[in-house]
């Protein structure tokens, strides 16, 4: 089995960089003559969140019309965001706590706990992340070949082809790999539109703090709430691999492994309606696409 695994807010947690992207741009706007209170550029955000994936350009521009101003004020707070907050991410990203127990747990595995699992990484990130993810002891777990990043290879997630460039440089068939990751739009649909499995972690997400709830849910295979309970979703869906469905749906000691409830049950103990809020997707460039 081969699993990728998301960065952002899956591995990696960016709630301090964007609560600092958040309040830096609130400070931009305003200096730059924008009478606005805090709780509508709060109110505001929660509005963007709701209106779907906007780049951080299209979001400033969003507002700045709103505002009284036009694109020359938006690409002024963009300017200021590049060179102000943006560098600021590579010291205000923080690995979650369980994530290298998790990686360590999964690349060594106990005998009969987990499958033996090839790792690799897709995820839409700046090159920069791959010698923080260094600094963490977080990429040593992962092939060097299979670690896949937006920033260098010019095509981000959920467009298919980074999918299917990670696949093909794995060398594994969508059909043998799970994508971990806590961003149903970006990693979990297109991942399984390609045939992969899917394990979301169900995560706010900092970004996009009035993001709607996710609700036809079925591309997910299997729903945790962090890293830690990744390995058990794995050896479930390692399970169900081995066996053939039945009726289209496979089961699990009784419970239902795809998403829909058996006897009341799930899987992983989650409800089928869990809300979850979506990562605002942002331009290119520094910390600015984070996922």
């Amino acid at each position: 089995m081969f699993a990728f695994f998301d960065i952002g807010d899956t591995l990696v947690d960016e709630a301090d960089f964007a609560r600092f992207r958040h309040a830096s741009i609130y400070e931009f706007l305003m200096q730059r003559g924008c009478t606005i209170s805090e709780a509508q550029y709060q109110s505001d955000l929660n509005n963007l969140s709701m209106q779907g994936r906007m780049t951080l350009f299209d979001q400033l521009l969003w507002l700045a019309r709103r505002n009284g101003g036009d694109t020359l004020l938006a690409m002024a707070v963009f300017r200021d965001y590049i060179l102000k907050v943006a560098p600021e991410a590579p010291r205000r990203f923080v690995p979650f706590s369980d994530a290298r127990s998790t990686l360590l747990a999964l690349a060594h595995p106990a005998k009969g706990s987990v499958p033996l699992t090839r790792l690799g990484i897709i995820a839409n990130q700046p090159t920069w992340i791959r010698g923080r993810m260094q600094d963490w002891g977080l990429l040593e777990f992962f092939e060097s070949d299979s670690v896949v990043i937006s920033d260098e290879v010019a095509v981000s997630k959920p467009r298919p082809e980074i999918f299917q460039f990670a696949l093909q440089q794995a060398g594994v068939a969508a059909t043998e790999a799970v994508m971990v990751g806590n961003d149903y739009l970006n990693d979990i649909l297109p991942a399984k539109q390609l045939g992969m499995r899917t394990i979301w972690i169900e995560r706010d997400d900092p970004y996009a703090p009035g993001a709607p709830p996710i609700l036809d849910t079925r591309a997910a295979d299997e729903r945790v709430l962090q890293m830690a309970e990744v390995p058990a979703a794995l050896a479930r869906l390692a399970d169900r691999m081995r066996v053939p469905a039945t009726n289209g749906h496979s089961s699990h000691n009784g419970h239902a492994t795809n998403g829909h409830a058996t006897n009341g049950h799930l899987a992983n103990g989650h409800a089928p309606t869990r809300s979850k809020s979506t990562k605002a997707t942002s331009a290119s460039g520094a910390a600015q696409s984070a996922s």
